[in-house]
């Protein structure tokens, strides 16, 4: 198991490592190199990104949407580094899971112009299926205590018009009431796939162990040993790191912070492959590649 996850992770850091310094590392010198690029990220998402988009004027309604997200995915990141411990990798991979998920949910709509419209809509569609599930249950069962009438009041106040939207914005194939489970109509795999990389190779190579670890009663390997975990969190921070930064260069393009940062995408690149440097020299290999080197201040290195 330990080899099948090794090879199995994501290169793209590892191979910009390679080609820096010309070595390969240890499971756990590959850990502490991707928690470190992740480190350097979300200190470059609150340097440069935060405040500017928080002093956003009247936001329209895709900008709220997309920002909503920015936030829980960054949230997220910043609980993955208080996690000293690879004990806690359930934890972990929870979490990167959902730094994926938000990845892939901010891509779609930034490729989709009406994304807005569709998930405002599908959040009411929502609102009314989880209504109508509890009023059912309900009924069913008339003798259990729980509070229905505020659910009940918005199935017969919004049900009729929601409905009706519904079906304009999603025509249904066959006469009836046709379940929608995502704004886009498409599951997670069929959105991953079609947005290409990097989302199409963690959905596909890493997801599932993702989801191991995450729900009961599905496979999770009964022989963990300590260079499994090590292995497998070092790939965990690694899926955090490529989605992160997706989440990232989104916000550079909607919000438009070229304008006034027009280094800003190199910064996030500059930012992950210093993860990977131990020394300040290695460091301005890294900066001079990326056409860096004098105009921002490095993060510190990791320790040799």
């Amino acid at each position: 198991m330990p080899g099948l996850l090794v090879r199995c992770r994501p290169t793209s850091i590892g191979e910009v490592f390679k080609w820096v310094f010309g070595r390969m590392e240890t499971a756990e010198d590959r850990l502490e190199s991707f928690f470190a690029a992740l480190r350097n990220l979300n200190d470059l998402e609150q340097q440069d990104f935060r405040q500017i988009i928080k002093s956003v004027l009247r936001p329209n309604l895709r900008e709220r949407y997309l920002t909503v997200n920015y936030h829980r995915a960054a949230f997220n990141v910043e609980m993955m580094l208080a996690i000293k411990d690879t004990k806690q990798f359930q934890a972990v991979s929870l979490l990167a899971r959902a730094v994926f998920e938000l990845a892939v949910e901010m891509k779609s709509i930034n490729v989709d112009p009406g994304a807005a419209r569709k998930i405002e809509l599908f959040s009411r569609v929502e609102l009314l299926r989880s209504a109508r599930r509890l009023v059912a249950f309900k009924d069913a069962h008339p003798d259990r205590k729980f509070h229905y009438e505020t659910h009940a009041e918005f199935i017969k106040v919004h049900g009729q018009k929601i409905d009706g939207e519904r079906n304009a914005m999603w025509p249904p194939a066959k006469p009836g009431k046709s379940v929608i489970k995502h704004w886009t109509k498409k599951d997670l795999l069929q959105r991953a796939t079609d947005l290409g990389d990097p989302f199409d190779r963690i959905y596909n190579v890493h997801y599932a162990e993702l989801s191991w670890m995450t729900h009961s009663g599905v496979v999770s390997p009964l022989n963990m040993t300590a260079a499994w975990v090590t292995s497998f969190v070092g790939i965990v921070y690694s899926i955090a790191v490529d989605s992160y930064m997706e989440i990232l260069e989104i916000l550079v393009n909607e919000f438009k912070l070229y304008v006034t940062n027009p280094h800003l995408k190199k910064k996030i690149r500059c930012n992950r492959d210093l993860g990977f440097t131990r020394t300040p020299e290695e460091a301005e290999v890294v900066m001079r590649n990326r056409g860096l080197w004098d105009l921002f201040e490095p993060p510190a290195p990791r320790s040799a």
